[in-house]
């Protein structure tokens, strides 16, 4: 295997140069703006049948939303 010549080094140097900073990009995204969105419906129902065929129903629902982000 041949040495590498100066171009080639300053090549490789400069694509490892880049792949370090793409990688602490990556890491730096992952870590900083981590955020999450969480909803949470409940649905509450009860049924009473009364007079033959009429029926009664009451519902109920609460929707709960949370927004979080780590810091």
């Amino acid at each position: 295997m041949k040495p590498l010549t100066e171009q080639q080094k300053q090549r490789l140097m400069k694509a490892l140069k880049y792949l370090a900073v793409s990688i602490v990009t990556a890491i730096a995204m992952a870590l900083g703006l981590t955020s999450c969105n969480v909803t949470r419906t409940i649905t509450t129902e009860s049924r009473s049948l009364t007079r033959g065929d009429t029926a009664i129903i009451i519902q109920s629902k609460t929707i709960e939303s949370y927004n979080a982000q780590k810091h």
